[in-house]
């Protein structure tokens, strides 16, 4: 388990919660976060268009 999670608000913002007990990242923590990270800015670009086109 990582001890970070990202979340995505309904507004598009990320938000990052700390969920450990340990403040530092493994290397494959850092990983797997950073891949979680992308996936969200991913899908917050695939809704901007749609939500810009829907104004």
């Amino acid at each position: 388990m990582i001890p970070f999670n990202a979340v995505r608000t309904p507004g598009g913002d990320i938000v990052v919660f700390y969920v450990g007990s340990e403040p530092r990242l493994t290397p494959d923590q850092a990983l797997a976060f950073a891949d979680q990270l992308r996936a969200l800015a991913a899908a917050a670009s695939q809704q901007a268009p749609a939500m810009a086109a829907a104004v």
